[in-house]
C-alpha cells in the first residue's frame, strides 16, 4: 500500500495535463499513486492519460461519462488504497516538496484533518485583482482559528492543495453534490465534526488562471450558491432556532442578506454601517451577522466587538 493516494478529476484538461502530472512525477516524497478519473472527456484527455499510466505505473485511470467533479473525486476516493488522501486539479502544479512536507505535518500533528499551503496564482496575465485579493487572504490564514473564523468569507483553504486523512474524509461522508462549492462544503463538515484545519506556511500549490476554468464557468461557484451555503450553515449553527438576528453591513452584499435572512423567516434588525459608532452599541443584541467582505472592516467590527465582551462564533460571525 502507498503511503498516500492523489485525487486527480480530469475533464478537458488537455493543454495543460502533461504538465500537471509531471509536477507529480518530480516529487521528492515518492511513495504514491494517482488514482485519476477522466470525467466524460470530449479534447483526449482520456486518451493521455492512458498513455501517461503505460510510462507510469503509479497512475491509474478510471474513465465515465460526464458526472462532475463530485462524482469523480468520491469515485477516486472508493479506488483509492492509502490512508492519506491528496487533492491536485488537473491544470494545476505542486511544488516538488508539497507531498513530503504535508505527509510529515500529518504525522508529526494527530489532530489535524487536513493540511494545505499557501498557493500562487500563474500566469499574471491571467490573473485578475479579484483572485489576487484573494490569495492574499488565503495566504494569511495559517491556523485553523483563523481559517473557522473566516469560514463564511470564502473557501479558507484551496482546495487542490489539500492533503486528507481518509478516515475523516469517510467519517464525514465525503464530497457532497447540493449545487454549490464542494470544497467549502466539505471543510465546513469537517469543522463541524470536530475536524482541524491546517496550513503550511510555503507556496507548494500554484492554481492555473485560464477562462475555462471551473471558477470562472460552474454555475455552482456563483455568488448565489456561496450566499445559499452561507445561508444554511448559519442556520445549522449561529441562527439555529434564533426567531430574530441583528443585521450589520453596507451595500449590495448587505441589502442580499437582508433579503435572504427574511425569505428563511429571521425577523432581523437591520444597521446599515460602514464603522464601529458609539450609537450602534446599544443597538448590538446577539446573534449579530455582520456582512464585510474587506478584511480591514472586519478587523475594525472585531476589535469594537470583543471590546464589549462578545465572541465570535458563539454570539456573531462575518459572512460575505
Amino acid at each position: 500500500m502507498r503511503a498516500l493516494s492523489v485525487l486527480l478529476p480530469v475533464r478537458d484538461a488537455g493543454p495543460y495535463l502533461a504538465a500537471s502530472l509531471a509536477s507529480l512525477w518530480r516529487q521528492t516524497f515518492p511513495d504514491f499513486e494517482v488514482v485519476a478519473v477522466d470525467d466524460g472527456s470530449s479534447d483526449g484527455s482520456g486518451e493521455r492519460l492512458e498513455r501517461a499510466a503505460a510510462r507510469e505505473p503509479r497512475l491509474r485511470v478510471l474513465h465515465t461519462p460526464p458526472r462532475g467533479i463530485v462524482a469523480a473525486l468520491n469515485l477516486a476516493l472508493a479506488s483509492a488504497r492509502s490512508p492519506l488522501v491528496a487533492r491536485q486539479d488537473a491544470d494545476d502544479l505542486s511544488h516538488r516538496e508539497r507531498f513530503r512536507l504535508q505527509r510529515e505535518f500529518l504525522v508529526r500533528r494527530r489532530a489535524a484533518a487536513v493540511v494545505g499551503c499557501r498557493v500562487r496564482l500563474f500566469p499574471a496575465a491571467a490573473t485578475g485583482q479579484g483572485m489576487r485579493r484573494w490569495v492574499s487572504w488565503h495566504n494569511a490564514l495559517l491556523d485553523h482559528d483563523a481559517m473557522a473564523r473566516e469560514i463564511l468569507i470564502d473557501s479558507p483553504l484551496a482546495h487542490g492543495s489539500a492533503l486528507l486523512r481518509r478516515e475523516w474524509l469517510e467519517r464525514v461522508g465525503g464530497w457532497a453534490d447540493r449545487g454549490w462549492a464542494e470544497d467549502l462544503d466539505l471543510w465546513l463538515r469537517l469543522i463541524e465534526a470536530g475536524g482541524r484545519l491546517a496550513k503550511l506556511p510555503r507556496v507548494l500549490y500554484a492554481w492555473r488562471q485560464h477562462p475555462g476554468s471551473a471558477t470562472h464557468r460552474d454555475p455552482r461557484y456563483a455568488r448565489a450558491r456561496f450566499l445559499a451555503l452561507r445561508r444554511e450553515t448559519l442556520g445549522r449553527g449561529l441562527l439555529a432556532n434564533a426567531g430574530r438576528a441583528t443585521l450589520i453591513g453596507t451595500g449590495r452584499s448587505f441589502a442580499e442578506w437582508c433579503s435572504a435572512l427574511a425569505r428563511g423567516g429571521i425577523r432581523i434588525h437591520a444597521i446599515e454601517a460602514k464603522r464601529p459608532a458609539r450609537g450602534v452599541a446599544g443597538e448590538l443584541c446577539p446573534p449579530i451577522v455582520l456582512v464585510y467582505g474587506a478584511s480591514p472592516a472586519r478587523a475594525r467590527w472585531r476589535t469594537a466587538l470583543a471590546g464589549r465582551g462578545l465572541h465570535e462564533g458563539r454570539e456573531f460571525v462575518f459572512v460575505a
